[in-house]
């Protein structure tokens, strides 16, 4: 389950209360303290091995203290903030103000949040952090996953302002071979690349399966680590986090395919009735437990044959590589939209009643994730390798193994890894003109909202009349049937931001 920001994210500027304060833990669990010793006392390879079997797992005071000393130990090659620098963040961003608004931080890519078992302060404390880790890394543009962390750290933190200082450890480390957190669009993209190769490796049946159906793989590959870190329930994702923190980005690929080969054989007798293999595989891992244990998914995780660091560094490198060559760097943040607050609405159109009649929920239409540079360079190219004046041009289909066109400039199937089914390529096909900047367009006749494929909005130039047709720019369905009159028009802007409010 997750919060969103369409709960409002309504937040109290008070600190957190601190886990379990008032309890002296040793005396009631004397064992615990003795296997915190001996975590003390164990070198990497060894903490390893004890993360692998569940040593830290129970009671949930030992696992505090176990991540407390394994993230603090982790010898980060920059400067992390400490307690001052949260205090002060917090201190300037919330102050002793009990309402104010802010924006949703920049790296998140939909405003949702994990509940995972958290209360409403909980909530609050994530939200918090959150914003914090905000100001103090401004330079990160894209973490989806951060959000999950946060809220399982805090699980296991003294407070808010020890969980902010775990994370920023992990977020700070900066060994290639052994990366913890992706900070831009550009490494999550790689990441989900790198991935794809993986999988395409360890699952071929999956890939043959959904490239069948004539459903994007690569949009089925990015979701990977959400099914890590949002879809897995909270048992599982808390210790598939006991290996992460010790070990590193590695553990997430194998517990990824490790699904991925779980769900291969859970989705073969059912295929038919897949609509959306996205949306199955999300409700799959939600429902993992019907499958198998948390011990026996890392098991298999554990098992999988899996390259070195080494050579996933390289492979991911490569792929970062290529994103770049193509243009693809930085990501069109997907803005998301609240329901019309009817008891604070005001309109010169139309009034509350008739407002629920016509909206009565929220649909948001945005451009697919298409790169423009991308798509240019790419008619550029195949323009300037035309033999004569003609409109007569080349270019070359990439084609999945079960015969699904795909266009390499959209990066369907971006995977460099070798396969036993050879790429073939189609007749030359002339290029369509470029969809990605068909957003909006205005003459002294009309002016255009979405064009590809159809107007997703039409107005005259009198705005007297209009008309709206399915575009493919948005993806979306015709706003009204046919032509309309307009009695009168009134624009509407959309904020994005959280208000923040005493619990």
């Amino acid at each position: 389950m997750t919060i969103s920001e369409s709960d409002n994210w309504e937040i109290c500027s008070s600190s957190g209360m601190k886990y379990g304060q008032f309890v002296d833990w040793e005396k009631i669990d004397p064992e615990a303290a003795k296997r915190y010793q001996q975590i003390l006392q164990s070198d990497h390879q060894q903490l390893k091995t004890m993360g692998r079997e569940g040593f830290w797992a129970m009671p949930h005071t030992l696992r505090a203290k176990a991540y407390y000393h394994i993230i603090h130990s982790i010898n980060s090659r920059s400067v992390t903030p400490d307690r001052d620098v949260h205090n002060e963040l917090a201190k300037k961003i919330f102050g002793e103000q009990k309402i104010s608004t802010h924006p949703v931080p920049e790296y998140m890519e939909a405003g949702e949040i994990p509940r995972y078992c958290l209360n409403k302060a909980g909530l609050n404390s994530v939200k918090k952090i959150l914003l914090c880790l905000g100001k103090c890394f401004p330079e990160m543009d894209f973490c989806p996953i951060l959000p999950a962390l946060v809220s399982l750290i805090l699980h296991f933190s003294e407070d808010e302002a020890e969980c902010f200082c775990s994370v920023c450890r992990l977020i700070c480390y900066k060994d290639p071979n052994k990366r913890y957190i992706d900070q831009t669009f550009l490494t999550y993209r790689a990441s989900c690349m790198t991935f794809g190769d993986l999988a395409n490796r360890c699952c071929r049946g999956i890939r043959k399966l959904i490239a069948s159906s004539h459903q994007n793989l690569f949009d089925f590959y990015s979701d990977w680590i959400m099914w890590i870190f949002a879809d897995l329930p909270f048992t599982y994702a808390i210790r598939v986090l006991d290996v992460y923190i010790l070990e590193g980005y590695k553990v997430l690929y194998r517990v990824a395919l490790a699904l991925l080969s779980l769900y291969k054989v859970s989705v073969s007798s059912r295929v038919a009735d897949v609509e959306d293999f996205r949306t199955d595989m999300k409700r799959f891992v939600q429902s993992v437990a019907r499958h198998c244990t948390a011990e026996n998914l890392l098991e298999r995780a554990f098992m999988i044959p899996i390259a070195t660091r080494r050579e996933l560094n390289l492979l991911f490198n490569a792929n970062k590589d290529s994103l770049m060559q193509k243009g693809v760097s930085t990501h069109q943040k997907r803005q998301s939209v609240e329901t019309v607050d009817f008891t604070n609405f005001t309109s010169s159109v139309v009034t509350g009643t008739e407002m629920r009649v016509l909206r009565p929920s929220m649909e948001r239409y945005q451009q697919a994730m298409v790169n423009i540079m991308t798509r240019r360079a790419s008619l550029q190219q195949v323009q300037g390798s035309s033999c004569d004046c003609s409109l007569h041009t080349t270019t070359t289909i990439l084609t999945c193994p079960a015969g699904t066109p795909q266009d390499p400039s959209y990066l369907t199937v971006p995977f460099t890894a070798p396969s036993e089914e050879p790429m073939t390529a189609k007749e030359p096909k002339r290029p369509k003109e470029p969809k990605a900047s068909m957003f909006i367009a205005g003459s002294d006749s009309q002016l255009i909202i979405g064009g590809d494929g159809g107007h997703a909005l039409c107005l005259q130039e009198d705005l007297e009349g209009g008309y709206s047709e399915p575009c493919d720019t948005f993806k979306s369905i015709p706003l009204y049937k046919g032509h309309f009159k307009i009695q009168a028009l009134e624009v509407w802007g959309i904020q994005n931001s959280i208000s923040f409010a005493a619990l």
